[in-house]
C-alpha cells in the first residue's frame, strides 16, 4: 500500500508499504528509506516515471506508532542527513498471525534491483539502469562521472561483438553491438581502465534478434597486419623526406656562404 507524504498510515505485521516520489522531488536514486517497524531498509529506485522504495512491515514489531525517514546519504553513517516522510501504525496481532506473517514473509521474493530510468536519459545511468536492446542491435554507453580518461576505458561483456574502447573530452562515451546470437537475458557491463580494478559498470537486457540479423563481419587478420606493416613504412618513408629536406636546406645555405 502507498505510504504518503506525511501520512500515518495503520499497517500489520507482513504488510508491504511502498514510498514513491516524482522525478522534480528532493528524493534521490538510491536513498534508504528506514522505520524500526520494517523488516529492512527500503531503496529508492528508479521506477519511470517515479522513483520508488517497497517495505515489508516486521512480524515482530510490537503495537504502536513507528516514524519512517529517507536518509539522503544512501547507507546509514553519522552525518547522514534524514528526512522525516511519514509514520507507520501497527495493530495489535495475535501469535497464530504473526506465525502466519513469518512465513509468508520468508517466502517473498528479493525486492527487484533494476531500475527503468527515460528513455532520453544517457546509458547507463546507474550501474541498475537496465534498458532492453535486440540482439544485433546497438547501444550508446555513456559516463561523465567515473572520469575515465580519452581511450582509457574498455568495456567488456559476453554479448558484445567485441570490445570497446570509450573516447571523449569531459564525457567519454562508445557504441556497443549486440552479437545476433546473444541469448534474451540480464548481462553485464564490466569497465577496464589500466591501474584500477575492473567492475560491472552498467546491465542491459538482451531481446531476440530479428530472423535476418547478420553480425558484420570482423577485418581479417591478413589486412590488419598488412596495413599495420604498411603504416610503418609510411612513418619511416615520411620521416626520411623530412630528413632529406632538411639535408638540402643545409646544403643550399653552405653554397650561399
Amino acid at each position: 500500500m502507498p505510504l504518503e507524504s506525511g501520512a500515518d498510515q495503520s499497517v500489520r505485521p507482513g504488510e508491504q508499504v511502498s514510498v514513491s516520489v516524482g522525478l522534480q522531488d528532493a528524493v534521490g536514486n538510491g536513498d534508504r528509506v528506514f522505520s524500526e517497524a520494517f523488516t529492512a531498509d527500503g531503496r529508492m529506485r528508479m521506477n519511470d516515471p517515479h522513483v520508488t522504495a517497497v517495505m515489508t512491515i516486521s512480524c515482530t514489531a510490537a503495537p504502536g506508532a513507528y516514524e519512517v525517514r529517507i536518509g539522503s546519504g544512501g547507507d546509514p553513517n553519522p552525518s547522514e542527513v534524514t528526512r522525516l516522510w511519514g509514520s507507520v501504525r501497527v495493530a495489535p496481532a495475535e501469535e497464530a498471525e504473526r506465525a502466519a506473517c513469518a512465513r509468508r514473509v520468508s517466502d517473498l521474493p528479493p525486492e527487484p534491483q533494476e531500475e527503468h530510468w527515460p528513455a532520453d536519459v544517457e546509458w547507463p545511468a546507474s550501474p541498475w539502469d537496465v534498458r532492453s536492446v535486440r540482439a544485433g542491435g546497438e547501444m550508446t554507453a555513456t559516463d561523465g562521472l567515473e572520469m575515465g580518461g580519452d581511450g582509457g576505458v574498455t568495456l567488456t561483456s559476453s554479448v558484445f561483438t567485441r570490445p570497446v574502447v570509450m573516447y571523449g573530452a569531459r564525457r567519454v562515451s562508445a557504441v556497443v553491438r549486440i552479437r545476433c546470437d546473444a541469448k534474451p537475458g540480464l548481462y553485464t557491463v564490466v569497465w577496464r581502465e589500466k591501474g584500477t580494478p575492473s567492475k560491472v559498470w552498467a546491465r542491459l537486457r538482451v531481446e531476440p534478434a530479428a530472423p535476418d540479423c547478420r553480425d558484420p563481419a570482423p577485418p581479417p587478420a591478413e589486412t590488419v597486419k598488412r596495413t599495420a606493416v604498411w603504416s610503418a613504412v609510411g612513418v619511416c618513408a615520411a620521416a626520411l623526406a623530412i630528413g632529406v629536406r632538411a639535408l638540402k636546406r643545409r646544403r643550399r645555405a653552405h653554397s650561399l656562404l
